[in-house]
């Protein structure tokens, strides 16, 4: 049943963006979410959801614009769910993540940091080394879409260009649209997963059921014709389960004189040359020297903690990805590093800590994903740490985790964030805390 509030038309003042990049003004005493405005512009809007605390709104017309606004480049824009802030001049989008940084940690966290780290810009275009492609038939004409979901909704936007894929990845959307066009079925890939490494792209072609031989070999043609390495992999709700051996290899330098291999389902930032940046401030932030012990939470294939062995006297990375572990151990092996060893475990679970006992750590380095590290947060003082570095991809979790280390006697030194994904309201986060 629609209430009063649906529908409704109004002009009101954006103040701030949310967390997902919409503006956010304020009418009859509730906050209203405006997708596309930006802070100080005028805009007429119409309620689309109204709640108990809060509106949303779509824009019907700016009638007074900010300075920041652009014209996005990118003709997806408004449709594809992926950038949402091309609308948005990047230095400004700079400035409003760090801000929204600073804010959130003292709303949630209650803390301030001693000082702030530089933002680190990103170039604005291009950037971005991996992807997750949806593929899905369109039930009004049968034709096979290739592309991303549209934003707020699950029908896919047939992507013919990308804007922020590095320029090896660009093309292949629109391209692998018209490879799935000729597949028998009557299965089809339901995700194709891209990824670009250092030398060479890979492409994975994942889906529910097994495709068919005729098809298999298709894909296998196709990924040949456009100079890519080819996988098939096995999705069980949503997730991939498996994948089939050989798997494409790639690699990528988080610092110089460092090669990671890497598999297109590897976790690895995708941002390559913010990475790279990221790396080295969290080495000099954390400064390891030749008689530290350090433990790395969260580790993946070994993006901070082979580099952090390069210069500690041993490291320990913990993952709760048994594949992930491998792969880290094969990275180690590759690049001749022999003091940093890798172990499995939930780190979602405090007994996770067990691995530790009868070990001293004076350096830890946490990069959990969005959901934060609660729990392990919650014990990190029975380590006897001088200093840790937390990197976050979500400012909430990170000001919650960050009131809990507080508590135990840290505080927080520094914290800045990384312009790891422009034209989109994330951003990679860099917090440090010392004894």
């Amino acid at each position: 049943m629609k209430t009063p509030q649906h529908n409704a038309r109004a002009t009101v003042r954006i103040e701030g963006l949310a967390h997902d990049g919409r503006g956010v003004a304020r009418r009859e005493g509730k906050a209203v979410f405006v997708a596309g405005a930006l802070p100080g512009e005028e805009v007429d809007i119409r309620v689309t959801r109204s709640r108990e605390r809060h509106d949303e709104a779509v824009m019907l017309s700016v009638l007074r614009a900010s300075p920041d606004r652009t014209q996005p480049p990118c003709p997806h824009a408004g449709a594809c769910g992926g950038c949402n802030l091309q609308h948005f001049s990047s230095k400004a989008q700079l400035a409003s993540l760090q801000q929204r940084l600073l804010d959130t940690l003292e709303r949630i966290g209650n803390v301030k940091p001693d000082a702030c780290l530089e933002p680190v810009a990103s170039a604005p275009w291009h950037y971005r080394a991996r992807a997750r492609l949806t593929v899905m038939r369109s039930a009004r004409d049968g034709r096979v879409q290739v592309g991303f979901r549209q934003e707020e909704s699950s029908r896919v936007e047939p992507i013919t260009e990308c804007r922020v894929l590095v320029p090896s990845l660009a093309s292949l959307p629109a391209r692998l649209q018209l490879g799935m066009a000729s597949l028998k079925g009557p299965t089809l890939p339901q995700e194709i997963w891209l990824a670009a490494g250092d030398e060479g792209v890979a492409i994975g072609f994942c889906s529910r059921q097994m495709l068919s031989s005729e098809d298999r070999h298709t894909l296998v043609s196709l990924s040949a014709e456009l100079g890519a390495r080819c996988g098939f992999g096995a999705l069980d709700r949503g997730q991939l389960r498996s994948w089939e051996s050989p798997s494409p290899q790639l690699h990528y330098s988080p610092e110089p004189g460092l090669r990671l291999r890497f598999a297109p389902w590897d976790f690895t930032q995708a941002n390559r040359a913010v990475n790279e940046v990221l790396v080295s401030r969290v080495i000099e932030a954390l400064a390891p020297a030749q008689q530290d012990e350090v433990v790395d939470f969260f580790c993946g294939i070994g993006n901070f903690s082979l580099p952090l062995a390069r210069r500690a006297r041993r490291v320990l990375g913990i993952e709760g990805n048994a594949q992930q572990v491998s792969a880290a151990k094969a990275n180690a092996e590759l690049n001749a590093i022999t003091n940093c060893e890798f172990s499995a475990a939930d780190l979602f679970q405090h007994e996770s800590l067990r691995l530790l006992q009868g070990r001293k750590f004076n350096i830890a380095l946490l990069d959990p994903p969005r959901a934060g590290a609660a729990e392990l947060c919650g014990h990190l003082r029975s380590l006897g740490l001088r200093k840790v570095a937390y990197v976050s991809c979500d400012a909430a979790t990170l000001a919650r985790d960050a009131k809990t280390l507080c508590a135990q006697g840290f505080r927080l030194s520094t914290a800045g964030v990384f312009q790891m994904f422009p034209q989109t309201s994330h951003a990679e986060i860099l917090a440090v805390f010392q004894r």
